[in-house]
């Protein structure tokens, strides 16, 4: 079973602490993810996963998610190792209504039944979906999983009621709703960057679940991010971070030792209790013990505060190493550090095991257009048909849209375009520029509005 601290546990362990399953799902997103960002090489990524009901977002620093021991779910604070992912409500099915003058998108859903209106399950009310669908972004008519039709006359019937309590048209409601919706994620994407002492401009944001990259080229402008990545199979991202999960179990114990009266003989005793619990059932799985993994994180904080900072360290650990690493990265989140006391609040231990399966394992695209880009004899697809799309401070264009399979080797497209595959329909918008990787994933300049 999937954790939401990012790993593999047996259901043995996990019926001992069934939280441990909270937000798994999306944790098993991020996994994923982080799996990319180390095949690319990049140092710094946002994951952003937008779906039917919510928006996650996690920070993933050289090639590994967050993970903090304090969340928030339902408004409860919850203290376990979990992926430190933002949850907005904010998905494809997220309700627009109209309050105090304005459009309010989320946190309520249509759900799966009845959906969006343009499901044509009687769906009444006007959805991100619906907005998406009227801003030409979804095809008008796509079968959807072979059984749901993209009904565009019913989506412009509800964005046309709301509409019409703003004296506007029904392109203009859904490019309001786009816009509202954009503006709540790139707020939850601030969270999780500047909020936590990170420059979003360094950052590749990486967009996947079912709506993520009709939004994701809007989101980065907003949030000052330049190039965006949406991976090969981008709607089944959760399902591909199991397969190259690790087993792992992780665990913190409370330590509560000052500074000024540092106990280096009871906080060894402590951990090495904790390591020993933790390789247990790892060793039981048929794993060497030499050959598993030990990650030991200091929760550090000033006497006093209610929060502590995480410092990665390596044991035994020495209070003059944790004495530095703890003020350089209070800096970095708050923009000062002092010389008063500090204590070490707690330790977290992870060990892990290898992954039966990686991303990297699994079978590479054989299509040759999806190979390393030749320069000699570029392949350059055309477009299956041009179909009007609206773009802020644009307007409506034409925009061709374009099949992800049938991209060519060392094709580059410029928006305004849409590219779609069984996986997911990437809105390029003007001044943004799309081609395929060597590892078939679809990687976007965001350019500048034009």
């Amino acid at each position: 079973l999937f954790h939401s601290a990012g790993g593999m546990a047996a259901p043995d362990a996990v019926k001992e602490l069934p939280l441990a399953l909270a937000l798994s799902g999306p944790a098993a997103g991020v996994v994923a993810a982080a799996a990319v960002a180390r095949e690319l090489g990049l140092e710094k990524v946002v994951s952003f996963d937008m779906g039917g009901t919510t928006t996650d977002v996690c920070l993933i620093a050289e090639g590994a998610a967050e993970v903090s021991n304090e969340r928030l779910l339902g408004g409860r604070p919850v203290r376990q190792p979990m992926v430190a992912l933002e949850t907005i409500g904010a998905g494809g099915g997220s309700v627009a209504i109209t309050e105090a003058g304005a459009i309010r998108v989320g946190p309520e859903s249509a759900g799966a039944e009845p959906g969006p209106a343009c499901y044509g399950l009687g769906g009444a009310r006007p959805t991100v979906s619906d907005a998406n669908l009227v801003l030409g972004y979804l095809r008008p008519g796509n079968v959807l999983g072979g059984r749901v039709t993209l009904e565009e006359g019913a989506a412009g019937r509800v964005l046309g009621e709301l509409a019409t309590g703003f004296g506007i048209d029904a392109g203009e409601a859904a490019l309001g709703i786009y816009r509202v919706a954009n503006a709540s994620m790139a707020r939850a994407l601030r969270r999780v960057t500047v909020e936590r002492g990170i420059d979003a401009r360094e950052c590749t944001l990486l967009a996947f679940g079912g709506a993520g990259p009709m939004h994701a080229v809007q989101l980065a402008r907003l949030s000052g991010i330049g190039r965006v990545v949406v991976p090969r199979f981008s709607s089944v991202f959760s399902a591909l971070g199991c397969l190259s999960a690790e087993l792992s179990y992780a665990r913190q114990q409370s330590i509560g030792m000052p500074s000024g009266d540092w106990d280096g003989e009871r906080l060894g005793a402590l951990r090495d209790g904790l390591l020993d619990d933790l390789r247990a059932p790892l060793v039981r799985a048929g794993h060497d013990a030499r050959a598993l993994c030990v990650d030991d994180v200091a929760a550090v904080r000033y006497a006093g505060q209610s929060y502590a900072v995480e410092i990665p360290y390596q044991p035994p650990a020495d209070p003059a190493r944790l004495d530095g690493d703890f003020k350089a990265r209070h800096a970095d989140l708050y923009g000062f550090a002092t010389d008063d006391a500090w204590e070490l609040q707690s330790i977290r231990l992870r060990v892990s095991a290898p992954p039966t399966a990686r991303l990297d394992q699994l079978p590479r695209p054989t299509e040759p257009s999806l190979a390393e880009p030749s320069l000699a004899e570029p392949s350059l697809a055309e477009p299956g048909a041009t179909l009007p799309a609206i773009f802020e401070g644009h307007g409506t264009m034409p925009t061709p849209r374009f099949g992800r399979g049938e991209l060519g080797a060392g094709q580059r497209i410029q928006g305004p375009a849409i590219i779609e595959d069984d996986f997911s329909t990437i809105v390029l918008d003007p001044g943004a520029t799309a081609s395929i990787g060597a590892h078939g994933h679809l990687e976007i300049d965001v350019g500048e509005p034009r």
